[in-house]
């Protein structure tokens, strides 16, 4: 168990990979449904914001 605690708790991609899976599996099965159901209804606004940003800040970038 210790390792497994490890393992997640370390930064970058993976660790949020992983902390994010043992959220999802603790979530009852109601939840979880309604996780989906936001994602989809939000996920594609949250995205382009997301892209949005990134290309103002390319712009505003000193080179």
């Amino acid at each position: 168990m210790r390792t497994r605690r490890l393992l997640t708790r370390r930064g970058g991609p993976v660790g949020l990979v992983l902390t994010a899976w043992d959220l999802w599996r603790r979530l009852p099965p109601k939840q979880r449904k309604q996780v989906l159901d936001l994602a989809r209804k939000h996920g594609p606004k949250v995205a382009a914001r997301v892209l949005q940003a990134r290309a103002t800040y390319r712009n505003r970038r000193p080179r």
